[in-house]
């Protein structure tokens, strides 16, 4: 293969262009066969004109040379320079040299005009004869063909070429006109081929948006960009015209094209801005969009305006939305309220029907059922709603406020500054962000706050008289209340738990902590009113059925028992003693310290509970009890076993003082011992004032009521003994032996048989109280009766020691020390008021009548007061009693043995 020769000649290549220089500064189209210039002389040459004219050896390599230098030193140029020549060709040739050359230019002249002479000679008639027939043939043409009236043969070739032309516009311009149109067609599809992108990006964009991928649209829109910012003449290439003010034109419409095109592509990413600040207001979205929508909006503009569009957004949103759900949620309970209050109207007193409701619930909690049984009220809608308001405002402020906070916090480090650190919208500080949190955090806690009447001052001034429960249901009794408090708070700690989990300030927290204190507080205000409410009709509860446990008492104070334990855990837990949220259900329970003002407020709201269980008590035992009034509630269930109480005509006030006088004695002895120690244990507190205040208190009310009973039984007894020993017709110094033992002290004992009768009926443990107590006034009574006898004769001195004697064995084991003594002093008093007489010197057979007597009555009347007789059961309970006898037996003959004296 032959090589490639690249050698260009200059004059060949500015002849090949029409260009004047390899540099042109303007675009130009030069002639050079037809004007004078360096690159047509050159090419005129022939390749002769290269050797040596003057014949002396000298040789230049022309291709070395310039263009211009080449013609002036080729001699077959028209721009030839002879000293041009001789001193590129011939810089060293002497003066005879050139002489020498000079001959030989003229020689090689000489020579040519010889051989053109020659040549013409030759061919001379040749010539003549061209010359003969060009004239020849131009005389006939002008003559004929080339006439004037032809205008020289040119008019019918003009015709021909007009006809032509008209023809061939005919036919081939609309073709002409439609390949232009295909051309500049196909040049404007090449165009949009070559930048289909661009132009089909506001297409691509709106598609994008239409399926969520924003992300996607800022990039083809920073891409579209870049292009039309750096490389607009890739997108629609200039113009290539002559004319400038044709490519002015063409630039101008390349202008508004891209300009056209761009304005639907702003149009359309303002359509996406406008979608993602939509979105951006949207708080259902979640933080992984909603951050996207930042980015790309930060992306989208300069400046930090977006995130203050979703704070300012998210801001106002939260806030109306806790300030509507508050406004709709408290109208519902106004709502419920006032139908339950409506209903609870019209069925009767607000009292039974409390009193009612604590039945069913205390029943439900003997049977350990679920807590929700437990607090089933008619105050139940009233206390959902009120739940319902709490986890409505906390769910509309947890909706959005992690996400706000999250972004807030993300804003404070610096994560979106990135976009936005230069931007002119920085106006406002991103600490702002954690005012707006602090914001609805403060919201909440105003509207709780509102809704509860809670105050810190409460927390600080236990006895500050805090506002009523306007909101709270009248209707519910305190079990119910309890309940639904604690679930309250309960909500209220979850929902702190969660916004402290948020860290947005040590403010937030400092904050949240006096809400739940407080509404700790004002919800154990609430407990302990309802508690102290229920247990003033806690009374309504006594069915008047035995206690399972201890037949002595009623299941009454098993119920006071339980109901005190419950609430007092219920207040123990309220005061923070227990985690009440969601999440420490899943943990084991732990205590927790629980502040001492609290501790003091459950404190007391026991003892005062207690204190309004006694009144209970005695309001038992009065005319005013339900029992009398026909107020009892029917019993809900049937109780198995026995029940001694049955059978008792409980509308008797004397049967009623007896089993509270019983209540009394066992609340005494045991319950309140056990729970009080069960609250010192429980609260890690020592009560002993209150505790003997209180027991004094039981002491003194059961003092009182077991007075008022038996007081009246004694001046009964006492009235029939008065009568036998005072009787007018008695004359305790003239009367004669005695043969029998008066009546009167036959109805003295008989009436004390019905006391007995009694008691065991309705309070068996109050027996040896009770009897000791009327044979301690009879005792009494029968010493002042006696001491009005002035003197007693031998019959009047042993029928008054028969009597008392008889008196004495029979009710033995009721005799206490005090009754003993004062039995003494009786037989003294009989012993020293004896006035001895002529004929009493036979005072031991006297006596020796006399015992047998007694011996004989008390044998006849062994079946009659067999009740007084010591058992063995009573005697391992009353072996003071036996004492009591055995010393009151040892006085009994003292006075006797005095008498025969």
């Amino acid at each position: 293969m032959s090589k490639l020769n690249f050698d260009v000649d200059e004059a060949a290549l500015l002849k090949a262009y029409n260009i004047s220089s390899l540099r042109p500064p303007k675009w130009e189209d030069i002639d050079h066969e037809l004007e004078d210039s360096v690159a047509g002389a050159l090419t005129n040459t022939s390749s002769d004109g290269e050797g040596d004219p003057l014949g002396i050896g000298g040789y230049v390599n022309v291709r070395e040379m310039g263009m211009e230098q080449k013609a002036a030193v080729l001699i077959t140029s028209k721009s030839f320079d002879p000293k041009a020549f001789l001193s590129a060709v011939h810089p060293n040739a002497t003066y005879q040299d050139l002489v020498q050359g000079i001959a030989h230019l003229e020689a090689s002249i000489d020579s040519r005009s010889e051989a053109i002479r020659i040549l013409v000679e030759e061919n001379f008639d040749r010539f003549v004869a061209v010359k003969a027939a060009n004239d020849a043939l131009y005389a006939e043409m002008k003559e004929g063909l080339l006439s004037y009236e032809s205008d020289y043969a040119s008019r019918p070739l003009r015709d021909q070429l007009k006809q032509a032309a008209m023809k061939a516009n005919q036919v081939f311009l609309p073709v002409l006109e439609n390949a232009e149109k295909a051309q500049r067609l196909r040049t404007t599809l090449g165009v949009f081929e070559r930048s289909k992108f661009f132009f089909n990006l506001p297409s691509f964009i709106i598609e994008s948006v239409e399926a969520g991928r924003y992300d996607v649209a800022m990039r083809d829109y920073k891409k579209g960009k870049l292009l039309l910012e750096s490389r607009p003449g890739q997108l629609i290439p200039s113009a290539t015209s002559k004319d400038a003010q044709t490519a002015t034109s063409g630039d101008q419409q390349q202008r508004r094209i891209l300009e056209k095109v761009w304005g639907s592509v702003e149009k359309a990413m303002s359509e996406m801005k406008n979608v993602l600040n939509a979105q951006l207001q949207d708080p259902r979205r979640t933080l992984e969009e909603q951050e996207k929508t930042i980015e790309v909006l930060l992306d989208l503009q300069a400046g930090d305006d977006p995130l203050w569009m979703y704070f300012d957004s998210q801001h106002k949103h939260i806030l109306d939305e806790m300030r509507n759900t508050h406004r709709s949620a408290t109208a519902m309970i106004l709502s419920v309220t006032i139908e339950k209050t409506s209903l609870v109207t019209e069925g009767g007193d607000l009292t039974l029907h409390i009193a009612g409701q604590l039945q069913t619930a205390m029943i439900a909690l003997e049977a350990k059922q679920a807590d929700s049984i437990i607090a089933r009220s008619s105050a139940e809608p009233v206390w959902q709603s009120i739940l319902d308001m709490i986890k409505g405002v906390s769910e509309t402020m947890l909706l959005s406020l992690p996400n706000f906070c999250k972004i807030s916090k993300n804003f404070m480090d610096g994560k979106y500054r990135k976009s936005s650190s230069s931007g002119p919208g920085i106006r406002r500080s991103p600490t702002q962000s954690r005012t707006m949190a602090l914001d609805v955090v403060k919201l909440y806690i105003s509207l709780i706050s509102e809704f509860f009447t809670l105050s810190d001052m409460a927390v600080m001034s236990p006895n500050t008289n805090n506002p009523p429960f306007s909101n709270f249901p009248s209707d519910s009794h305190s079990l119910c209340t309890a309940h639904y408090l604690m679930k309250i708070l309960g909500e209220l700690q979850d929902t702190v738990n969660d916004v402290n989990a948020l860290e947005i300030s040590p403010e937030v927290a400092s904050l949240l902590k006096s809400l739940l204190d407080s509404a700790k507080w004002r919800f154990e205000d609430v407990l302990v009113g309802a508690w102290l409410r229920d247990a003033k009709l806690f009374y309504y509860l006594e069915t008047w059925v035995a206690s399972p446990t201890d037949m002595s008492a009623t299941r009454y104070l098993d119920q006071m028992e339980l109901f005190q334990r419950q609430l007092t855990t219920a207040g123990f837990k309220l005061a923070g003693g227990v985690d009440l949220s969601a999440s420490a259900l899943s943990r084991p329970t732990k205590q927790n310290p629980v502040p001492q003002a609290f501790v003091s407020k459950v404190t007391k709201a026991f003892i005062d509970a207690l204190y309004a269980f006694l009144d209970g008590l005695v309001l038992l035992s009065s005319n005013e009890s339900p029992i009398v009034t026909e107020n009892m509630l029917a019993p809900e269930v049937s109780f198995s076993g026995p029940n001694p109480l049955a059978l008792l005509d409980l509308k008797d006030e004397d049967i009623r003082k007896l089993v509270v006088i019983s209540n009394f004695t066992h609340l005494k002895n045991a319950i309140i011992p056990s729970i009080l120690n069960q609250l010192e244990t429980a609260l890690g507190i020592s009560i002993l004032e209150e505790r003997q205040t209180l027991l004094n208190m039981v002491q003194v009310r059961d003092n009182a009521l077991f007075d008022s009973y038996v007081k009246p039984k004694a001046k009964a007894a006492m009235e029939i003994l008065r009568k036998g020993v005072l009787d007018l017709k008695m004359d305790w110094y003239e009367t004669p032996q005695p043969t029998e033992i008066r009546p009167y002290m036959y109805e003295t004992l008989i009436y004390l048989v019905g006391i007995h009768a009694q008691v065991t009926s309705a309070a068996e443990p109050l027996l040896d109280r009770t009897l000791s107590t009327v044979v301690n006034e009879l005792a009494e009574e029968a010493l002042l009766c006696f001491r009005q006898v002035k003197r007693f004769g031998m019959g009047g001195m042993l029928r008054a020691t028969l009597e008392i004697e008889f008196m004495h064995q029979t009710l033995g084991r009721y005799v206490t020390p005090s009754a003993a003594k004062t039995l003494t002093t009786l037989y003294n008093k009989i012993s020293q008021a004896y006035s001895r007489r002529p004929g009493d010197e036979n005072l031991q057979s006297n006596l020796d009548g006399v015992k047998k007597i007694l011996a004989d009555t008390r044998r006849a009347t062994g079946i009659e007061f067999l009740c007084f007789k010591q058992t063995k059961a009573a005697s391992s309970r009353s072996a003071a009693s036996r004492s009591h006898k055995d010393g009151s037996s040892r006085s009994t003959k003292e006075p006797k043995e005095s008498n025969l004296q």
